[in-house]
């Protein structure tokens, strides 16, 4: 195995600088699935990393992952991150903290604009890396990017953020997360005036790239990915609200909001960014309480986040 610079001082692990041409049987196949053959035991993020990266070409040229190959084409393969390369470079992290920690359970605050877990080979700067810095014993218990951390919050997000510290505690809380027991709720800031509870059920589609697809015509049957909300504290134009999730989508809570109305202020994606104060800076949501059954003594575990200043503004 050798290791090829990736430009930052760290490299990707590469078990060959792969040259190799296309096989008649592949003729008319895509440069992806291709190299899914070719590298089987990586995930498709090394694979699509390393061609949107430019460091997977096709007669010398970089190509996009849908290039239709041809039997007997020369595609080269100049590194391509190991499976091992997406785990967290362990390291402190400004902000980050453990708020809660007891017999095989802990909750971590994540400060915002950092990422949970690595969206890159060899990244730093991740709350799974200073959860690894912590208790690199988790490194035993999970190989995953996000090591044994039980939920995550989006990049811009804060707050907090359960975790595992034994295999035992690890296998009963995925459970109790798959069934919806490990209940989670956010603090966020509104635009809008909103003036009585809501359970928002509108239908969710992922799978539409980075911006959550919100299908306001059909409703999701399982109230496990409901999002419920309250209003906390009402101002002229905006409005502090408690939502409440158990077994979330992505983007649910920002989703959701922006489609009844209330879009979170901040929020680049589902809503705008104002000029000045709250939510220029970050996006106004915040996971201020996380509550779950303990693994070992199974008592009920309630653990609070400390709110942001920012806020405090409203």
């Amino acid at each position: 195995m050798c290791r090829i610079s990736s430009g930052n001082g760290r490299g990707f692990k590469v078990r060959e600088r792969l040259i190799r041409k296309v096989p008649d049987e592949m003729d008319g196949s895509r440069l992806d699935r291709l190299l899914r053959r070719v590298f089987p035991d990586l995930p498709a993020k090394s694979i699509r990393f390393a061609i949107e990266g430019g460091d997977v070409a096709v007669g010398g040229k970089a190509e996009a992952k849908g290039r239709i190959l041809r039997a007997g084409e020369v595609v080269s393969v100049r590194r391509i991150a190991d499976r091992d390369d997406w785990l967290p470079v362990a390291g402190d992290l400004p902000g980050a903290a453990i708020l809660h920690e007891d017999g095989g359970a802990a909750v971590l605050l994540k400060p915002a604009n950092v990422h949970t877990e690595p969206q890159r080979p060899l990244e730093g700067g991740t709350l799974a890396g200073y959860l690894r810095w912590k208790h690199p014993e988790v490194m035993e218990i999970s190989r995953e990017p996000g090591l044994t951390l039980l939920t995550r919050l989006d990049y811009a997000t804060s707050g907090a953020v359960p975790a595992a510290l034994s295999g035992e505690a690890f296998e009963f809380l995925r459970r109790e997360r798959e069934k919806g027991r490990i209940v989670k709720t956010y603090i966020c800031l509104v635009s809008g005036r909103m003036d009585k509870e809501m359970s928002l059920s509108f239908l969710l589609d992922p799978s539409g790239g980075d911006k959550v697809r919100v299908r306001t015509d059909r409703f999701e049957e399982d109230p496990l990915y409901w999002t419920y909300v309250r209003p906390i504290r009402i101002s002229a134009d905006r409005t502090l609200v408690r939502a409440v999730i158990s077994k979330g989508k992505r983007h649910q809570i920002r989703a959701h909001l922006a489609a009844a109305g209330y879009p979170i202020v901040g929020d680049r994606r589902y809503g705008t960014v104002p000029a000045e104060g709250p939510g220029k800076l970050r996006l106004m949501l915040h996971a201020g309480e996380v509550r779950f059954t303990h693994p070992s003594r199974k008592e009920p575990v309630s653990v609070s986040a400390p709110l942001p200043e920012e806020f405090g503004v409203i």
